[in-house]
């Protein structure tokens, strides 16, 4: 069974994106919240909790894109996820 991570929290989203680890889906919780769901992997609560002690690094450039890609998300008026999730858009290495 796979465990699937939720957060709201935008700038986390997109280091995690940015790191390799692939946007498995998303929600409006309403018209200003969005909901971002990841495949729960260790490598992933690594990398939150490396975010959250402030102990985190990135490449700035794959950072600035995956908050660009976010963007376009949260913005856009299809909020089915799967139709981003095809060809894995947000997976960056």
């Amino acid at each position: 069974m796979i465990n699937i991570y939720k957060n709201r929290d935008f700038y986390l989203s997109a280091y995690l994106i940015s790191k390799g680890c692939p946007l498995a889906g998303h929600s409006k919780e309403n018209q200003t919240t969005t909901l971002f769901e990841f495949e729960e992997t260790k490598l992933l609560k690594e990398l939150v909790e490396k975010y959250y002690s402030m102990t985190a690094s990135v490449e700035p450039m794959s950072y600035g894109a995956a908050i660009r890609s976010l963007k376009s998300v949260i913005h856009s008026a299809n909020t089915n996820s799967e139709s981003f999730n095809n060809g894995n858009r947000f997976y960056n290495k």
